[in-house]
């Protein structure tokens, strides 16, 4: 009997204190997603300018005139070439001109002095820099 009366009392404070509800649901926190990866963005190249590119790249050789007397020319043997001398023009044409700033002087049988700058200037860049001395220092004829 008195395993019966304990068993009693026991299931009574069970029935009391909500012994035989099923057990709360534990809160639950709101699914949270992870950001979509985003692709990084390079930031965009400065547009490139030949006026500027000469005048830091070329001009200590060919000086700011093109006339081959840069502050670097008095130390050169051979001199630079002088862009304002009609000769250097009828000698060459574009494609001669892109060929020695790309791949430099020794390329064209030149001086070895004239130094590559394929691994600097794409193309297009080469272009555009044989334009601006086309438009800069050619002569008219």
């Amino acid at each position: 009997m008195r395993i019966l009366m304990t068993g009693l009392l026991i299931g009574g404070l069970l029935t009391a204190c909500g012994g035989d509800e099923a057990p709360a649901p534990a809160p639950t926190t709101p699914e949270v997603k992870a950001p979509e990866p985003v692709e990084p963005v390079a930031p965009a190249a400065p547009e490139f300018n030949a006026e500027a590119t000469f005048k830091t790249t070329c001009a200590p050789c060919h000086g700011e005139g093109g006339a081959g007397d840069g502050a670097a020319a008095a130390a050169l043997n051979p001199k630079p070439a002088n862009f304002n001398d009609p000769a250097f023009w009828a000698e060459r044409d574009d494609a001669h001109i892109h060929k020695v700033i790309k791949e430099g002087g020794a390329s064209v049988g030149k001086s070895p002095l004239m130094a590559p700058w394929g691994g600097q200037f794409n193309d297009e860049q080469i272009d555009q820099l044989v334009a601006y001395l086309k438009t800069t220092f050619k002569p008219a004829e």
